[in-house]
């Protein structure tokens, strides 16, 4: 049984939300009802947006493109505990506010 760590975070009015299990990252909003794997990005992501019809944005996959030296600290994160708070440090860079921290058991 593992811990799972929820981030709420706002901006302008929107609620995004990120969830952090086993060292995957997963993203929702408003918009996009279903958690998307975003780091390590889900193969079958851009798979799903081209099938879509425009219906997702492609601006989804292009979210989560990390630079070289963003993607070896993520890589290089010990645990779960670490991955959230580099989220909530990346943002808090683009504006967001966190808004609920949770821990739950799966």
């Amino acid at each position: 049984m593992g811990k799972l760590i929820k981030l709420v975070f706002t901006i302008n009015r929107e609620t995004l939300q990120f969830l952090v299990k086993d060292k995957y990252i997963y993203y929702t909003d408003r918009k996009w009802k279903n958690w998307v794997q975003c780091i390590p990005k889900d193969p079958a992501l851009i798979k799903k947006v081209l099938m879509s019809r425009n219906k997702i944005p492609v601006m989804l996959v292009r979210l989560f493109d990390l630079s070289e030296s963003e993607q070896k600290e993520y890589d290089e994160a010990p645990d779960d505990e670490a991955l959230s708070s580099i989220i909530v440090r990346d943002a808090k860079l683009k504006g967001l506010i966190l808004v609920r921290k949770d821990l739950e058991n799966e």
